[in-house]
Protein backbone atom coordinates (compact mmCIF):
# COMPACT_ATOMS: atom_id res chain seq x y z
CA UNK A 1 0.00 0.00 0.00
CA UNK A 2 1.33 3.14 -1.07
CA UNK A 3 2.08 6.19 1.84
CA UNK A 4 -0.61 8.96 2.03
CA UNK A 5 0.78 12.55 1.42
CA UNK A 6 0.70 14.62 4.16
CA UNK A 7 -1.89 16.98 3.45
CA UNK A 8 -4.06 13.83 2.92
CA UNK A 9 -3.44 12.09 6.22
CA UNK A 10 -3.99 16.11 7.53
CA UNK A 11 -7.14 16.42 6.30
CA UNK A 12 -8.26 12.61 7.42
CA UNK A 13 -7.01 13.63 11.31
CA UNK A 14 -9.33 16.77 10.50
CA UNK A 15 -12.29 14.93 10.06
CA UNK A 16 -11.42 12.81 13.12
CA UNK A 17 -13.99 13.77 16.21
CA UNK A 18 -13.37 11.64 18.63
CA UNK A 19 -9.65 11.57 20.81
CA UNK A 20 -10.22 7.86 20.66
CA UNK A 21 -10.16 7.67 17.25
CA UNK A 22 -7.06 9.83 16.85
CA UNK A 23 -5.42 7.77 18.94
CA UNK A 24 -6.02 4.36 16.66
CA UNK A 25 -5.03 6.67 13.50
CA UNK A 26 -1.87 7.85 15.40
CA UNK A 27 -0.51 4.18 15.43
CA UNK A 28 -0.94 3.63 11.70
CA UNK A 29 2.99 4.21 11.04
CA UNK A 30 5.44 7.90 12.11
CA UNK A 31 3.99 10.20 9.68
CA UNK A 32 0.61 9.66 10.69
CA UNK A 33 1.56 10.13 14.59
CA UNK A 34 3.72 13.25 13.84
CA UNK A 35 0.25 14.96 11.93
CA UNK A 36 -1.72 13.68 14.59
CA UNK A 37 0.44 15.10 17.24
CA UNK A 38 0.85 18.68 15.22
CA UNK A 39 -2.72 19.04 14.60
CA UNK A 40 -4.60 18.04 17.31
CA UNK A 41 -6.21 20.70 19.17
CA UNK A 42 -7.67 19.41 22.17
CA UNK A 43 -5.63 17.39 24.61
CA UNK A 44 -7.95 15.63 27.92
CA UNK A 45 -5.52 14.16 30.51
CA UNK A 46 -7.89 12.19 32.99
CA UNK A 47 -5.22 11.76 35.95
CA UNK A 48 -2.95 14.96 36.03
CA UNK A 49 -0.38 12.69 38.31
CA UNK A 50 -0.12 10.11 35.29
CA UNK A 51 2.03 12.35 32.93
CA UNK A 52 3.80 15.05 33.13
CA UNK A 53 2.91 18.65 31.22
CA UNK A 54 6.15 18.68 29.44
CA UNK A 55 5.09 15.32 27.87
CA UNK A 56 1.77 16.58 27.10
CA UNK A 57 2.99 19.59 25.14
CA UNK A 58 5.75 18.16 23.24
CA UNK A 59 3.25 15.67 21.95
CA UNK A 60 0.45 18.19 21.18
CA UNK A 61 2.62 21.47 20.79
CA UNK A 62 -0.22 23.39 18.83
CA UNK A 63 -3.29 22.46 21.62
CA UNK A 64 -6.10 24.98 21.79
CA UNK A 65 -8.10 23.31 24.75
CA UNK A 66 -6.79 21.11 27.37
CA UNK A 67 -9.07 19.33 29.98
CA UNK A 68 -7.46 18.49 33.24
CA UNK A 69 -8.27 15.94 36.16
CA UNK A 70 -6.28 15.39 39.49
CA UNK A 71 -7.69 11.72 40.46
CA UNK A 72 -5.97 10.48 43.90
CA UNK A 73 -7.46 7.53 43.67
CA UNK A 74 -4.96 5.96 41.45
CA UNK A 75 -1.33 5.97 42.03
CA UNK A 76 0.94 6.52 39.40
CA UNK A 77 4.98 6.20 40.76
CA UNK A 78 6.59 6.33 37.40
CA UNK A 79 4.72 10.27 37.58
CA UNK A 80 4.78 11.32 40.54
CA UNK A 81 6.61 13.67 42.26
CA UNK A 82 7.86 14.35 45.69
CA UNK A 83 7.89 18.08 45.38
CA UNK A 84 4.51 18.05 43.59
CA UNK A 85 1.08 18.66 45.44
CA UNK A 86 -1.17 18.74 42.85
CA UNK A 87 -1.87 21.77 42.33
CA UNK A 88 -2.01 23.09 38.44
CA UNK A 89 1.58 25.15 38.43
CA UNK A 90 3.65 23.09 36.48
CA UNK A 91 1.07 22.90 33.97
CA UNK A 92 0.24 26.63 33.65
CA UNK A 93 3.93 27.67 33.96
CA UNK A 94 4.75 24.78 30.94
CA UNK A 95 1.95 26.35 28.46
CA UNK A 96 2.73 30.00 29.29
CA UNK A 97 6.51 28.99 27.50
CA UNK A 98 4.98 26.87 25.02
CA UNK A 99 1.14 27.26 24.15
CA UNK A 100 0.51 30.88 24.01
CA UNK A 101 -2.74 30.24 21.66
CA UNK A 102 -4.12 28.34 24.28
CA UNK A 103 -7.94 29.29 24.51
CA UNK A 104 -9.51 26.51 26.69
CA UNK A 105 -8.99 25.56 29.81
CA UNK A 106 -11.16 22.90 32.01
CA UNK A 107 -10.21 21.73 35.55
CA UNK A 108 -11.53 19.37 37.97
CA UNK A 109 -10.06 18.65 41.56
CA UNK A 110 -7.22 20.51 41.10
CA UNK A 111 -5.71 23.21 43.29
CA UNK A 112 -5.40 26.42 41.59
CA UNK A 113 -4.64 29.79 42.63
CA UNK A 114 -5.74 33.69 42.48
CA UNK A 115 -2.34 33.54 40.85
CA UNK A 116 -2.86 30.72 38.48
CA UNK A 117 -5.87 32.76 37.13
CA UNK A 118 -4.37 36.29 36.88
CA UNK A 119 -1.28 34.46 34.48
CA UNK A 120 -4.26 32.93 32.77
CA UNK A 121 -5.79 36.11 31.96
CA UNK A 122 -2.65 37.89 30.91
CA UNK A 123 -0.94 35.25 29.16
CA UNK A 124 -3.09 34.15 26.55
CA UNK A 125 -4.55 36.53 24.85
CA UNK A 126 -7.49 34.24 22.73
CA UNK A 127 -8.39 32.94 25.93
CA UNK A 128 -12.29 31.85 25.72
CA UNK A 129 -13.18 29.33 28.17
CA UNK A 130 -12.64 28.16 31.96
CA UNK A 131 -14.52 25.69 33.71
CA UNK A 132 -13.45 24.99 37.17
CA UNK A 133 -15.32 21.87 38.91
CA UNK A 134 -14.65 20.81 42.68
CA UNK A 135 -11.12 23.29 42.80
CA UNK A 136 -9.92 24.85 45.68
CA UNK A 137 -7.28 27.55 46.19
CA UNK A 138 -8.70 30.28 44.48
CA UNK A 139 -11.06 33.45 45.54
CA UNK A 140 -13.32 36.07 44.09
CA UNK A 141 -10.03 38.20 43.47
CA UNK A 142 -9.23 35.45 40.79
CA UNK A 143 -12.03 35.21 38.95
CA UNK A 144 -12.66 38.89 38.47
CA UNK A 145 -8.81 38.82 36.69
CA UNK A 146 -10.77 36.10 34.33
CA UNK A 147 -13.35 38.58 33.85
CA UNK A 148 -11.57 42.00 33.49
CA UNK A 149 -9.05 40.90 31.19
CA UNK A 150 -10.03 38.09 28.91
CA UNK A 151 -12.08 39.96 26.10
CA UNK A 152 -12.90 37.26 23.93
CA UNK A 153 -14.43 35.11 26.98
CA UNK A 154 -17.37 33.15 26.17
CA UNK A 155 -17.66 30.30 28.98
CA UNK A 156 -17.09 30.86 33.05
CA UNK A 157 -18.29 28.30 34.82
CA UNK A 158 -17.41 27.28 38.31
CA UNK A 159 -19.10 23.82 39.89
CA UNK A 160 -18.68 22.70 43.29
CA UNK A 161 -16.36 25.01 44.39
CA UNK A 162 -16.51 27.20 47.54
CA UNK A 163 -16.11 30.73 46.92
CA UNK A 164 -17.32 33.88 48.94
CA UNK A 165 -17.94 37.23 47.23
CA UNK A 166 -17.78 39.70 50.36
CA UNK A 167 -18.09 42.82 47.59
CA UNK A 168 -21.03 41.88 45.67
CA UNK A 169 -19.70 43.76 43.16
CA UNK A 170 -17.57 41.38 41.19
CA UNK A 171 -19.72 40.86 38.55
CA UNK A 172 -18.66 44.96 37.52
CA UNK A 173 -15.31 43.42 36.36
CA UNK A 174 -16.62 42.11 33.17
CA UNK A 175 -15.95 45.13 30.53
CA UNK A 176 -18.81 46.69 29.30
CA UNK A 177 -17.86 46.20 25.78
CA UNK A 178 -17.74 41.92 26.51
CA UNK A 179 -20.49 40.55 24.47
CA UNK A 180 -19.20 37.00 23.81
CA UNK A 181 -20.45 35.19 27.00
CA UNK A 182 -22.64 32.00 25.71
CA UNK A 183 -22.07 30.44 29.02
CA UNK A 184 -22.09 31.68 32.72
CA UNK A 185 -22.12 29.84 36.26
CA UNK A 186 -21.74 31.46 39.26
CA UNK A 187 -24.19 29.09 41.17
CA UNK A 188 -21.92 27.80 43.88
CA UNK A 189 -20.12 31.63 44.48
CA UNK A 190 -22.14 32.81 48.15
CA UNK A 191 -22.69 35.69 49.21
CA UNK A 192 -25.01 38.96 47.41
CA UNK A 193 -25.27 39.48 44.00
CA UNK A 194 -26.52 43.29 42.31
CA UNK A 195 -29.67 42.40 40.50
CA UNK A 196 -28.65 45.11 37.97
CA UNK A 197 -25.30 43.65 37.66
CA UNK A 198 -26.36 40.72 36.71
CA UNK A 199 -28.79 41.88 34.20
CA UNK A 200 -26.96 44.10 32.84
CA UNK A 201 -24.15 41.17 31.74
CA UNK A 202 -26.83 38.56 30.85
CA UNK A 203 -28.52 41.60 28.43
CA UNK A 204 -25.55 42.67 26.75
CA UNK A 205 -24.54 38.84 25.83
CA UNK A 206 -27.03 38.21 22.82
CA UNK A 207 -25.86 34.70 22.13
CA UNK A 208 -25.52 33.55 25.95
CA UNK A 209 -27.78 29.89 26.14
CA UNK A 210 -26.55 28.45 29.56
CA UNK A 211 -26.90 30.45 32.83
CA UNK A 212 -27.02 29.09 36.51
CA UNK A 213 -27.57 31.97 39.09
CA UNK A 214 -26.58 31.79 42.77
CA UNK A 215 -29.50 31.35 45.47
CA UNK A 216 -29.61 34.35 46.57
CA UNK A 217 -30.47 35.40 42.85
CA UNK A 218 -34.43 36.73 43.46
CA UNK A 219 -37.34 35.26 41.14
CA UNK A 220 -37.86 39.33 39.62
CA UNK A 221 -34.13 39.63 38.85
CA UNK A 222 -34.61 35.47 36.89
CA UNK A 223 -37.86 36.79 35.20
CA UNK A 224 -36.12 40.05 33.75
CA UNK A 225 -33.05 38.18 32.64
CA UNK A 226 -35.45 35.31 30.87
CA UNK A 227 -37.20 38.65 28.99
CA UNK A 228 -33.89 39.95 28.23
CA UNK A 229 -32.66 36.15 26.81
CA UNK A 230 -34.87 34.49 24.98
CA UNK A 231 -32.23 32.15 23.54
CA UNK A 232 -31.92 30.63 26.81
CA UNK A 233 -31.50 27.01 26.31
CA UNK A 234 -30.00 25.93 29.62
CA UNK A 235 -31.52 27.78 32.98
CA UNK A 236 -30.29 27.27 36.60
CA UNK A 237 -31.86 28.24 39.71
CA UNK A 238 -31.95 28.29 43.17
CA UNK A 239 -33.73 30.75 46.08
CA UNK A 240 -33.91 30.76 49.49
CA UNK A 241 -35.58 33.96 49.20
CA UNK A 242 -38.48 35.51 50.94
CA UNK A 243 -40.54 35.74 47.17
CA UNK A 244 -44.03 37.31 47.03
CA UNK A 245 -46.83 35.44 45.28
CA UNK A 246 -47.02 38.20 42.74
CA UNK A 247 -43.33 37.26 41.85
CA UNK A 248 -44.47 33.35 41.12
CA UNK A 249 -47.22 34.46 38.90
CA UNK A 250 -44.71 36.84 36.80
CA UNK A 251 -41.71 34.59 36.73
CA UNK A 252 -44.46 31.58 35.50
CA UNK A 253 -46.06 33.99 32.69
CA UNK A 254 -43.24 34.63 31.37
CA UNK A 255 -41.93 31.17 31.08
CA UNK A 256 -45.43 30.50 28.59
CA UNK A 257 -44.18 29.64 25.29
CA UNK A 258 -40.53 29.77 26.07
CA UNK A 259 -39.76 26.60 23.75
CA UNK A 260 -35.81 27.50 23.83
CA UNK A 261 -35.27 26.27 27.50
CA UNK A 262 -34.39 22.65 27.25
CA UNK A 263 -32.38 22.24 30.18
CA UNK A 264 -33.04 23.13 34.14
CA UNK A 265 -31.29 22.88 36.84
CA UNK A 266 -32.93 22.85 40.63
CA UNK A 267 -30.24 23.86 43.43
CA UNK A 268 -30.93 24.45 47.19
CA UNK A 269 -33.42 24.91 48.98
CA UNK A 270 -36.83 25.16 46.67
CA UNK A 271 -40.37 25.81 47.15
CA UNK A 272 -43.07 23.82 45.46
CA UNK A 273 -44.52 26.44 44.28
CA UNK A 274 -40.86 27.26 42.42
CA UNK A 275 -41.72 23.95 40.25
CA UNK A 276 -45.06 25.01 39.56
CA UNK A 277 -43.83 27.90 37.96
CA UNK A 278 -41.41 26.24 35.99
CA UNK A 279 -44.70 23.81 34.77
CA UNK A 280 -45.11 25.62 31.04
CA UNK A 281 -40.81 24.39 29.99
CA UNK A 282 -41.69 20.99 31.45
CA UNK A 283 -43.15 19.76 27.94
CA UNK A 284 -39.66 20.28 25.86
CA UNK A 285 -37.27 19.97 29.00
CA UNK A 286 -34.35 17.31 27.49
CA UNK A 287 -32.46 17.52 30.73
CA UNK A 288 -33.41 17.89 34.16
CA UNK A 289 -30.80 18.36 37.06
CA UNK A 290 -32.26 17.95 40.59
CA UNK A 291 -29.17 16.74 42.68
CA UNK A 292 -28.48 19.39 44.72
CA UNK A 293 -31.96 20.76 45.52
CA UNK A 294 -32.57 20.64 49.30
CA UNK A 295 -35.37 19.74 50.45
CA UNK A 296 -37.60 18.31 47.59
CA UNK A 297 -41.19 17.44 48.22
CA UNK A 298 -41.19 13.54 46.56
CA UNK A 299 -44.38 13.70 45.43
CA UNK A 300 -44.28 17.62 43.68
CA UNK A 301 -40.66 15.93 42.19
CA UNK A 302 -42.75 13.12 40.67
CA UNK A 303 -45.47 15.07 39.34
CA UNK A 304 -42.96 17.59 37.65
CA UNK A 305 -40.94 14.54 36.23
CA UNK A 306 -44.64 13.14 34.88
CA UNK A 307 -44.83 16.51 32.75
CA UNK A 308 -41.33 15.97 31.21
CA UNK A 309 -42.20 13.27 28.09
CA UNK A 310 -38.99 14.13 26.39
CA UNK A 311 -36.38 13.97 28.89
CA UNK A 312 -33.14 12.26 27.65
CA UNK A 313 -31.05 13.07 30.94
CA UNK A 314 -32.22 13.11 34.76
CA UNK A 315 -30.01 13.23 37.44
CA UNK A 316 -32.02 13.13 41.01
CA UNK A 317 -31.54 11.98 44.64
CA UNK A 318 -33.04 8.69 45.89
CA UNK A 319 -34.00 10.25 48.80
CA UNK A 320 -36.33 12.52 46.49
CA UNK A 321 -37.44 9.91 43.69
CA UNK A 322 -37.79 7.15 45.54
CA UNK A 323 -38.42 3.53 44.16
CA UNK A 324 -41.92 5.21 43.74
CA UNK A 325 -40.67 8.02 41.39
CA UNK A 326 -38.72 5.97 39.39
CA UNK A 327 -41.56 4.07 38.26
CA UNK A 328 -43.12 7.19 37.17
CA UNK A 329 -39.89 7.75 35.00
CA UNK A 330 -40.53 4.43 33.76
CA UNK A 331 -43.77 5.37 32.32
CA UNK A 332 -43.21 8.99 31.63
CA UNK A 333 -39.11 9.08 30.16
CA UNK A 334 -39.24 6.61 27.17
CA UNK A 335 -36.58 8.60 25.64
CA UNK A 336 -34.22 8.69 28.85
CA UNK A 337 -30.22 8.08 28.03
CA UNK A 338 -28.63 8.64 30.63
CA UNK A 339 -30.03 8.54 34.95
CA UNK A 340 -27.94 9.05 37.67
CA UNK A 341 -29.68 8.45 41.05
CA UNK A 342 -27.20 9.97 44.22
CA UNK A 343 -27.94 9.02 47.72
CA UNK A 344 -28.73 12.27 50.00
CA UNK A 345 -29.43 13.33 53.62
CA UNK A 346 -31.80 10.36 53.74
CA UNK A 347 -29.19 8.25 52.59
CA UNK A 348 -29.94 5.55 49.80
CA UNK A 349 -33.13 5.59 49.63
CA UNK A 350 -34.22 3.45 45.80
CA UNK A 351 -33.34 -0.39 45.20
CA UNK A 352 -33.74 -2.79 42.81
CA UNK A 353 -37.56 -2.87 42.26
CA UNK A 354 -36.84 1.27 40.91
CA UNK A 355 -33.77 -0.40 38.96
CA UNK A 356 -36.14 -2.99 37.62
CA UNK A 357 -38.98 -0.65 36.76
CA UNK A 358 -36.41 1.53 34.87
CA UNK A 359 -34.97 -1.17 33.13
CA UNK A 360 -38.67 -1.87 31.63
CA UNK A 361 -39.76 1.59 30.60
CA UNK A 362 -36.27 3.24 29.48
CA UNK A 363 -35.03 0.88 27.44
CA UNK A 364 -32.70 3.42 25.27
CA UNK A 365 -30.57 3.76 28.05
CA UNK A 366 -27.26 4.33 27.57
CA UNK A 367 -25.91 5.69 31.01
CA UNK A 368 -26.71 4.71 34.79
CA UNK A 369 -25.09 5.81 37.95
CA UNK A 370 -27.50 3.96 40.71
CA UNK A 371 -26.42 4.19 44.50
CA UNK A 372 -28.93 1.98 46.46
CA UNK A 373 -29.61 0.31 49.69
CA UNK A 374 -30.02 -3.37 48.72
CA UNK A 375 -30.10 -5.16 44.81
CA UNK A 376 -30.55 -8.60 43.85
CA UNK A 377 -29.26 -10.44 40.66
CA UNK A 378 -32.37 -11.31 39.58
CA UNK A 379 -32.67 -7.41 38.79
CA UNK A 380 -29.20 -6.93 37.73
CA UNK A 381 -30.08 -9.54 35.28
CA UNK A 382 -33.56 -7.84 33.69
CA UNK A 383 -31.28 -4.42 33.13
CA UNK A 384 -28.56 -6.34 31.06
CA UNK A 385 -31.65 -7.71 28.81
CA UNK A 386 -33.99 -4.41 28.61
CA UNK A 387 -30.89 -2.21 28.21
CA UNK A 388 -28.17 -3.62 26.46
CA UNK A 389 -27.22 -0.04 24.75
CA UNK A 390 -25.69 0.92 28.24
CA UNK A 391 -21.96 1.77 28.10
CA UNK A 392 -21.42 3.31 31.09
CA UNK A 393 -22.76 1.22 34.47
CA UNK A 394 -22.23 2.27 37.96
CA UNK A 395 -23.97 0.51 40.89
CA UNK A 396 -22.49 1.22 44.76
CA UNK A 397 -24.55 -0.93 46.92
CA UNK A 398 -24.90 1.42 50.90
CA UNK A 399 -23.07 -1.37 52.28
CA UNK A 400 -19.83 -2.82 51.46
CA UNK A 401 -19.44 -6.32 50.62
CA UNK A 402 -23.29 -6.68 50.81
CA UNK A 403 -24.80 -9.59 49.31
CA UNK A 404 -28.01 -10.12 47.21
CA UNK A 405 -30.59 -9.64 50.11
CA UNK A 406 -32.83 -12.52 49.06
CA UNK A 407 -30.49 -15.46 48.57
CA UNK A 408 -27.35 -14.12 50.23
CA UNK A 409 -25.16 -15.26 46.79
CA UNK A 410 -22.47 -12.50 45.48
CA UNK A 411 -23.33 -10.38 42.77
CA UNK A 412 -21.28 -11.98 40.25
CA UNK A 413 -24.22 -13.67 38.17
CA UNK A 414 -25.71 -10.02 37.77
CA UNK A 415 -23.07 -8.27 37.09
CA UNK A 416 -21.41 -11.13 34.44
CA UNK A 417 -24.86 -10.84 32.91
CA UNK A 418 -24.16 -6.89 32.32
CA UNK A 419 -20.76 -7.43 30.85
CA UNK A 420 -22.27 -9.78 28.84
CA UNK A 421 -25.57 -8.15 27.58
CA UNK A 422 -23.55 -4.52 27.36
CA UNK A 423 -21.25 -4.96 24.48
CA UNK A 424 -20.23 -1.78 24.22
CA UNK A 425 -19.86 -1.09 27.78
CA UNK A 426 -16.90 0.91 28.51
CA UNK A 427 -16.92 1.73 32.14
CA UNK A 428 -18.52 -0.20 34.88
CA UNK A 429 -18.27 0.53 38.52
CA UNK A 430 -19.18 -2.53 40.84
CA UNK A 431 -20.13 -3.44 44.28
CA UNK A 432 -21.69 -5.63 47.15
CA UNK A 433 -20.34 -9.26 47.51
CA UNK A 434 -17.85 -10.19 44.50
CA UNK A 435 -15.42 -12.97 44.01
CA UNK A 436 -13.04 -14.04 41.43
CA UNK A 437 -15.59 -15.18 39.22
CA UNK A 438 -16.86 -11.92 38.39
CA UNK A 439 -13.59 -10.83 37.11
CA UNK A 440 -13.51 -14.17 34.79
CA UNK A 441 -16.66 -12.40 33.39
CA UNK A 442 -15.20 -9.20 32.72
CA UNK A 443 -12.56 -10.91 31.18
CA UNK A 444 -14.20 -12.97 28.61
CA UNK A 445 -16.71 -10.39 27.75
CA UNK A 446 -15.97 -6.95 28.44
CA UNK A 447 -13.69 -6.30 25.19
CA UNK A 448 -14.32 -2.67 25.15
CA UNK A 449 -13.97 -1.79 28.87
CA UNK A 450 -11.72 1.00 29.80
CA UNK A 451 -12.25 1.80 33.13
CA UNK A 452 -13.30 -0.68 36.22
CA UNK A 453 -13.91 0.60 39.65
CA UNK A 454 -14.63 -1.81 42.36
CA UNK A 455 -15.32 0.41 45.50
CA UNK A 456 -15.99 -1.75 48.41
CA UNK A 457 -12.84 -4.46 47.20
CA UNK A 458 -13.34 -8.13 46.96
CA UNK A 459 -13.25 -11.36 48.28
CA UNK A 460 -10.40 -12.23 45.45
CA UNK A 461 -6.90 -12.39 44.35
CA UNK A 462 -4.69 -11.47 41.79
CA UNK A 463 -5.56 -14.42 39.50
CA UNK A 464 -9.08 -11.89 39.33
CA UNK A 465 -6.93 -9.03 38.25
CA UNK A 466 -5.34 -11.46 35.37
CA UNK A 467 -8.94 -12.44 34.24
CA UNK A 468 -9.25 -8.70 33.49
CA UNK A 469 -5.45 -7.56 31.90
CA UNK A 470 -5.83 -10.78 29.93
CA UNK A 471 -9.48 -9.92 28.45
CA UNK A 472 -9.74 -6.45 28.86
CA UNK A 473 -7.44 -5.10 25.84
CA UNK A 474 -8.95 -1.48 25.80
CA UNK A 475 -8.30 -1.49 29.83
CA UNK A 476 -7.14 2.38 30.87
CA UNK A 477 -8.15 2.71 34.43
CA UNK A 478 -8.63 0.36 37.50
CA UNK A 479 -9.42 1.92 40.69
CA UNK A 480 -10.89 1.73 44.04
CA UNK A 481 -9.57 -2.15 44.33
CA UNK A 482 -8.44 -1.25 47.62
CA UNK A 483 -10.11 -3.82 49.96
CA UNK A 484 -8.99 -6.99 48.00
CA UNK A 485 -5.12 -8.60 47.56
CA UNK A 486 -4.51 -7.32 43.86
CA UNK A 487 -0.52 -6.64 43.61
CA UNK A 488 0.33 -3.02 43.27
CA UNK A 489 2.47 -4.77 39.99
CA UNK A 490 -0.72 -5.64 38.06
CA UNK A 491 -2.18 -2.10 38.55
CA UNK A 492 0.23 -0.27 37.83
CA UNK A 493 0.91 -0.97 34.30
CA UNK A 494 -2.47 -0.03 33.84
CA UNK A 495 -2.67 3.84 32.97
CA UNK A 496 -4.65 6.94 30.93
CA UNK A 497 -4.17 10.20 29.95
Amino acid sequence: MPHLPESMVEKIMNNLTSNRDRNSASLVNKLWYTVDGNSRRTVYVSNCYAVSPSRVIDRFPNLRSLILKSNSGISYPRFDSNDWDGTVDPWIDAMCRNCPLLEELRLKRMIVSDQNLDVISTRFPNFKSLVLSSCSGFTIAGLSAIASNCSKLEQLEVERCDITDHTGVWLRSFPESLSSLVSLNISCIKGEVNPTDVSQLVARCPNLTTLSLRKTVSLDTVRRILMKSPQLVHLGVGSTLQNSLRSFLQLSLSLNNRESIQSLEFFHRIPKMLLHVFYPVCVNLVFLNVRFAAILPSIELINFIKKCTKLRRLWVRGGCIGDEGLEAVSNTCKNLEDLRVYPGTKGYSVTEVGLTAISTGCQKLKTLTYFCSQMTNTALVTFSKNCPNVTRFKLIISTPKQPDHTTLQPFDHGFGAIVQSCKGLVKLTASGLLTNDVFLYIGMYAERLEVLSVPGGCESDDAGMQYVINGCKNLKKVKNITASDFGDAQSANIYEY
